[in-house]
């Protein structure tokens, strides 16, 4: 555990060091806006529980995974369709991840050299583990262990685990959130003491001062990429991989700032890959926070998508149910950001968005459209909202 200052932290000093983070407001899209102000000072609060999992209860001497990210910190942009955990750990130590795999679309497991808010620096994917590539038992079982060298006499399944190693980050894919069955997965350090002891006051007070400052480094990355947007057309999207910390490989990813008038639509369309292990798309909010999936249908992956007859994905980006099938949900908001990805695909389309009148919106779709009753879309989201409550969290 790393030491911290010769002086304990003090209550009264710990509210000083969270006393600047009001100026991650001068991140903001739109800084006169006094409601997504309001918003802004709510994600803050957000951001502080956030950065106590990653800093404060983690252990290097006895790493577990949490959940960093979920329906309830949407920080990030977070996939809907992902269920993201972590563990710290020391690129010099031993470990054993195990478990059973369920029947997901895919778990990933990515190393990392450096982490979002809790380094002052993030850091790329160092290493990467597909769970299908390893020794799956008739239950799913499975395990792995990474280590610097294969351990004497072990002949399961091993790799390498880079010096620079920081983090082991997990995302789970579910494409069917009814009746697909989320993993169990454990991590253990091998070569570390198997009782745990008291922190330090010293290190307590480090962690504490690394917490204060969380909110601030991570809105430097999320909330001000969102400001960065602007310099691209409005309603236009552009493609990215976030390589840089710790997006998956072979995955791409495409963004942008989407707006519409009071009475107006977006049509949202794209080709699809002919070959694609996975894709999805998302609405979040002006501080890139996914807007509630579980509660409204902000987001539409491969499996709940409808495509028309030409093959194509049409959806309508509007603030009341359209009747199509493919309606993405803003929940309220006419700004905010379109985010899409393509993972392991022939192809990377990037989609089109349209700013439509409502009046002209029948028209300006193909006759054969899928459509929802009224009755029909509360049956859907009940179920999706179902669906997202079964998904594993913690």
């Amino acid at each position: 555990m790393p030491q911290g200052p010769a002086v304990p932290m003090e209550w009264e000093a710990f509210l000083r060091r969270i006393a600047p983070l009001d100026k991650t407001l001068d991140y903001l899209i739109d800084p006169d806006d006094a409601w997504l102000k309001q918003e802004a000072i709510q994600q803050l609060v957000m951001s502080l529980s956030q950065g106590y999992g990653a800093i404060v209860h983690q252990d290097l001497r006895h790493p577990q995974f949490f959940s960093f990210l979920n329906p309830i910190i949407k920080s990030a942009a977070p996939n809907p369709d992902y269920m993201y955990y972590t563990a710290f750990i020391e690129g010099s130590g031993t470990y054993r991840i195990s478990g059973w795999r369920g029947t997901n679309l895919f778990t990933h497991f990515s190393i990392g050299s450096g982490f979002i808010g809790v380094d002052d620096v993030a850091g790329p994917a160092i290493g990467h583990i597909d769970i299908d590539e390893l020794t799956l038992g008739a239950n799913g079982a499975f395990q792995v262990i990474l280590s610097a060298e294969r351990p004497a006499g072990y002949e399961g399944d091993w790799r390498k685990l880079d010096p620079r190693a920081r983090t082991i980050g997990v995302r789970e894919a579910s494409y069917d959130w009814l009746n697909e069955v989320d993993g169990r997965y454990a991590i253990e350090r091998l070569d570390g003491p198997q009782t745990l002891e008291r922190p330090t006051p010293e290190e307590i007070a480090h962690l504490l001062d690394r917490l204060a400052g969380f909110p601030d480094r991570y809105a430097k990355l999320f909330v001000h990429f969102v400001k960065t947007l602007k310099d691209q057309p409005i309603n236009t999207v552009t493609a990215r991989t976030w390589s840089d910390i710790g997006g998956l490989p072979d995955q791409t990813y495409y963004e942008g700032v989407f707006e519409f008038s009071e009475d107006e639509a977006l049509l949202f369309e794209t080709d699809v890959p002919d070959k694609v292990r996975y894709w999805q798309v998302l609405l979040a909010d002006p501080l890139f926070n996914t807007i509630d999936w579980e509660k409204c249908q902000s987001s539409l992956n491969g499996h709940q998508a409808r495509l028309d007859s030409d093959g194509r994905f049409r959806a309508v980006i509007a603030i009341k149910d359209p009747g199509v099938a493919n309606w993405r949900d803003p929940a309220g908001r006419r700004k905010g950001v379109v985010q899409g990805r393509w993972y392991m695909s022939n192809s990377a389309p990037l989609p089109k968005m349209t700013r439509v009148k409502l009046a002209e919106l029948d028209r300006r779709l193909p006759a054969d459209t899928p459509r929802l009753s009224p009755q029909a879309r509360k049956e859907s989201l009940l179920a999706r909202f179902r669906g997202a409550q079964f998904r594993r969290k913690w």
